[in-house]
């Protein structure tokens, strides 16, 4: 009998390569950071930001766990039930990875779920709902700083398709049988298993497209980002740029889109660059700029990828989510 898809795919035997490809990302960022400290002294602006760095992590924390409840109601609404705290802990895990191409680190979490019982399916489901649905949000939470971004409109357009075709693949049965069909036609086995592995998931995907889930799903979101994007706005705050409330909320949304869209892993340097394009617009000095969009990234992405480590390394130190094979 042939491995199933899912399993195939959820399987843990590439966790040394993500490790891997954190390290490579990490040590990038950091010869950036290095080669800019040179010239513009960021690193001496981001030691006299230590308060308010410290003071951004909290709101950004809150906003991890309004994504875990609203992660918890979509596996719910799956029929999943899963105890509150090793629930949490096997969903911040999967930041460890999250600077990864799509996010598709984060998958890490059907590990540690399986070992509650719940279908690898199932995660990955909750995941590509959670993806498409932050799109949304963020889209929604950047169109205050559209101004700002000439390609905002196509940014917009985008994602509404990208959206669209998912809904479309997720509830047309049809969709998924003629992609099932066209399976054998692709090179290699690896991306066989890959795209079976997604069409699973769209599968299970159905249950949770409700207008109650949606819209749980939507205002857990909202506030989430929302979160984040005050906590850039009182970075900028301290570092004492004035910019309108509404740009103020809207560029880190803005700028995560961009950096997404750009599929580059974790929009590293996409992002922040889009920051400091914004930011330039209203005439802040460069420094400032790259200063602002490299605090925001440290509170937010690497914070993340640290709170994840964590969460992975408490996981992997109970027995009761040590599997027996890796």
């Amino acid at each position: 009998m042939p491995p199933d898809p899912v399993d195939a795919a959820s399987r843990p035997a590439r966790s040394t390569r993500a490790g891997r490809w954190l390290l490579v990302v990490a040590a990038a960022y950091l010869v950036a950071l290095w080669w800019l400290d040179r010239d513009k002294h960021i690193l001496h602006q981001l030691a006299s930001l230590r308060l308010p760095l410290a003071l951004a992590t909290l709101p950004v924390l809150l906003s991890f766990a309004l994504r875990y409840q609203r992660w918890r109601r979509l596996l719910h609404s799956q029929g999943d039930l899963i105890p509150w705290w090793p629930g949490a802990l096997a969903y911040l895990s999967g930041f460890a990875f999250t600077a990864s191409p799509g996010k598709a680190g984060e998958l890490l979490r059907i590990r540690y779920y399986a070992r509650m019982q719940v279908p690898a399916s199932r995660t990955l489901a909750a995941f590509l709902f959670e993806r498409a649905l932050d799109l949304v949000v963020v889209t929604a939470l950047g169109a205050g700083a559209a101004s700002l971004v000439p390609a905002f409109g196509w940014l917009a357009g985008i994602v509404g398709a990208a959206v669209a075709l998912l809904l479309v693949a997720a509830t047309w049965d049809g969709s998924r049988r003629f992609l099932h069909g066209h399976l054998d036609r692709l090179p290699g086995a690896w991306l066989r298993r890959l795209l079976a592995f997604l069409l699973t998931g769209l599968g299970a995907l159905r249950p949770l497209l409700r207008l109650r889930t949606l819209a749980e799903g939507g205002a857990w979101g909202l506030g989430a980002w929302l979160l984040t994007s005050l906590a850039f706005m009182g970075l900028c705050m301290a570092m004492g740029l004035a910019l309108p409330w509404q740009a103020a909320l809207g560029i880190y949304p803005l700028a995560m889109l961009v950096g997404a869209l750009s599929f580059v892993p974790g929009g590293v340097g996409t992002t922040e660059a889009a920051i400091v394009l914004m930011l330039r617009r209203f005439e802040v000095d460069l420094d400032q700029a790259v200063a602002a969009a490299i605090a925001i990234r440290l509170v937010t992405l690497w914070f993340a990828v640290l709170v994840g480590m964590l969460a992975m390394a408490s996981l992997e130190r109970s027995r009761a989510f040590r599997p027996a094979s890796w």
